[in-house]
């Protein structure tokens, strides 16, 4: 059998395999695994950054929120990583291989998963998370809920009618003063200044 090269279109570095195809499976999981953790990572330097307030100064920004936006970063994908990163790398401290494990989950898994994760499920979530798709792991962490918040509806899932409001709030924090004032008249309300 005749080994086969197949190029990384990303690295240009060859790569010698047998089955080009499943070599780049295998390299698109590592990517994934990677990206996953990166994730993690961001989310936690993040957290660090607005606790102890080093973000300031280090663009024009005068929020945090503001500070994420001339960064390049988007404000609620930011938000959900350090949603994600405070609880498994902050708190729990998850070694890096448990890490790696759960970071290729989706945001919203991870999501719900860190609302719910205390030292003593932490070991069956991180199982959860890392075996089973979105919807089963979705599914299996409402079961995790302890008893007394399964009293409030819709842990997990936002109700739908509010999504556009939600977009419509982050829209407006990302408006000027001036934009605000125009959008507030034609609302048939005053702005208001913020305060230094």
């Amino acid at each position: 059998m005749n080994a086969m090269t197949v190029a990384d279109p990303c690295l240009n570095h060859p790569a010698t395999a047998p089955d080009p195809a499943a070599s780049a499976y295998d390299a698109l999981k590592a990517v994934q695994r990677s990206m996953g953790l990166q994730r993690l990572r961001l989310g936690a330097l993040l957290c660090v950054l607005e606790d102890s307030g080093e973000w300031a100064g280090r663009t024009d920004g005068s929020s945090f929120r503001r500070f994420l936006v001339e960064e390049g970063i988007e404000p609620k994908a930011a938000s959900q990583y350090m949603r994600v990163a405070r609880v498994f790398v902050l708190q729990l401290q998850l070694p890096v291989a448990e890490l790696r494990r759960i970071g290729h989950a989706s945001m919203r898994v991870l999501a719900s998963a860190a609302d719910i994760a205390t030292p003593a499920n932490v070991d069956r979530i991180i199982d959860l998370v890392a075996t089973l798709p979105r919807p089963e792991a979705l599914d299996a962490l409402k079961d995790l809920v302890p008893a007394e918040r399964r009293e409030i509806p819709n842990v997990f899932l936002p109700d739908p009618a509010l999504r556009p409001v939600g977009k419509i709030l982050d829209a407006v924090g990302n408006l000027t003063f001036e934009q605000k004032a125009a959008l507030y008249r034609n609302l048939g309300k005053t702005a208001q200044p913020m305060s230094l």
